[in-house]
């Protein structure tokens, strides 16, 4: 059973047990109560469901080069205003609802309300994180994981590169959870081991790289001992990801990951066992290495999943590449500095964290809709290809189950977005394809009680389908 539906079915075990705390899991539950107050079935596990109706691969551009091809009319402001106008004033929406629409070539604004209000975003805010990510790290770059050993020495050292994704089995070259496997390492380093006469070893762990605490400041604990999010770590297992499994993630994910590459060894007839965690020896020698999928597909990987512990462990290795420590509150001022240096005007935003779980976080919608609109317009080239990996409304990511209803099925296919679920929030940020073929950048948010989030959600939904549909030239 996947996260998804056992929220749903344990709602009322999870209220007396976390009081009204907010669980953004995967953006597919409002809140604790969503069983009691949806008019729809319980949301599906992660990759359980079917396909959403007339479902086709979106035409939303993978990179700037794509634009021209879908370079339709220029719309109209007023025509464009017009169209969402009577979706705006939905009931089911919240009293307070943010959105900003753009052109996504020329950024002219089409509607705007509330845009530069500071509202809560739930986990569109992974939007700004990415950016940050994208604009200091190589994207074209794997994170690799290696094992190094210094001399005859009986210790070996497993040195964790940022892949929390890690197969515990043989990697999977199609994949991007799961890319790199542990059997794979293994069968490096025993062959060389045997090679030197050596088979029994202990394995030691170096987390040197981007260290820091495995929750965020703000996280409630209840909801990580849970297993509704994984801890921050720089090495993990692709089968302990918070993305579809109702076991609580391991208290220790590099502790477990080193257990795995002991089992490992162990098929390959090595005898070894865990060992301490350490730093590798200067000048060890490199026993063997694997590599994730390039940091570009990871980084999509953890956007579609909503993938708290991800984008966490992703921001702390882009932060640490610049010199700054691995606390929440360095490396949520680190993607705030990094947006502030990119020339976005950054006011009203404040992260309490860079995933969007934590209460307290808040960014306008305009901030979003700026971010985006960097990726549509080629201004910046690595974030057009982040941007072009997120869920796809109908069919992937957690949009999966998304523009399902009568009145926005017809945008299916059309949509790519982030979404955002929190108690009392609904969100969903990206880009949107036209009747007229233009691409549009939108940010929706609707801050405020819900009688029926998942009706919240819809008429969210149905803001953006009103846009597909937009013949507005």
């Amino acid at each position: 059973m996947g996260k998804g539906m056992a929220i749903g079915l344990t709602a009322g075990a999870l209220v007396l047990a976390l009081g009204y705390e907010t669980l953004d899991v995967f953006d597919v539950v409002p809140g604790p109560l969503t069983r009691d107050t949806a008019t729809r079935q319980a949301v599906p596990a992660p990759g359980k469901s079917s396909v959403g109706p007339s479902v086709a691969p979106p035409a939303a551009p993978a990179s700037p080069a794509a634009l021209p091809k879908l370079a339709g009319a220029q719309p109209d402001p007023a025509k464009v205003k017009a169209k969402v106008a009577a979706a705006l004033k939905d009931p089911d929406l919240s009293k307070k609802v943010g959105i900003d629409v753009r052109d996504g070539m020329t950024g002219a604004v089409l509607v705007a309300q509330n845009q530069n209000d500071a509202m809560t975003p739930a986990s569109t805010t992974k939007l700004l994180s990415a950016w940050a990510i994208a604009d200091t790290m190589d994207l074209d770059k794997p994170l690799t994981t290696r094992v190094v050993s210094a001399g005859a020495s009986d210790v070996i050292t497993l040195v964790a590169g940022g892949d929390t994704a890690l197969n515990p089995g043989k990697g999977d070259p199609d994949a991007v959870n799961g890319h790199a496997g542990l059997a794979d390492l293994a069968a490096q380093v025993a062959g060389k081991l045997k090679k030197d006469g050596r088979t029994s070893v202990i394995v030691n762990v170096d987390t040197s790289y981007a260290p820091g605490p495995l929750t965020a400041k703000h996280w409630d604990p209840d909801v990580v001992a849970a297993g509704y999010t994984a801890r921050i770590a720089q090495l993990g297992l692709s089968t302990e990801r918070a993305t579809d499994s109702a076991t609580p993630t391991p208290a220790d994910p590099v502790g477990s990951t080193q257990q795995a590459f002991v089992k490992a060894l162990a098929a390959q007839g090595i005898t070894a066992k865990k060992g301490s965690g350490s730093a590798a020896p200067k000048g060890a020698q490199e026993l063997g290495k694997v590599e994730s999928a390039p940091l570009v597909d990871v980084l999509g990987d953890a956007l579609q999943a909503s993938d708290n512990a991800m984008i966490e462990s992703l921001a702390r290795q882009a932060a640490f590449t610049k010199g700054v420590g691995g606390s929440t509150d360095e490396v949520t001022k680190f993607v705030e500095n990094t947006l502030k240096q990119g020339g976005f005007n950054i006011a009203g935003v404040k992260l309490a964290d860079t995933s969007g779980l934590s209460d307290g976080t808040t960014i306008p919608p305009r901030v979003l809709a700026d971010v985006l609109l960097s990726g549509t317009t080629g201004k910046n080239k690595a974030y057009a290809e982040v941007i072009s990996r997120l869920g796809v409304g109908g069919l992937s990511g957690t949009l999966h189950n998304r523009f399902e209803a009568k009145t926005n099925s017809a945008a299916a296919g059309l949509v790519r977005a982030k979404t955002g679920s929190l108690l009392g929030v609904s969100s969903l940020a990206g880009t949107v394809v036209t009747k007229d073929g233009r691409v549009l950048v939108f940010a929706v948010i609707s801050n405020g009680p819900q009688a029926a989030p998942y009706s919240t959600r819809d008429a969210v939904d149905d803001i953006v389908a009103d846009l597909a549909s937009c013949g507005c030239n």
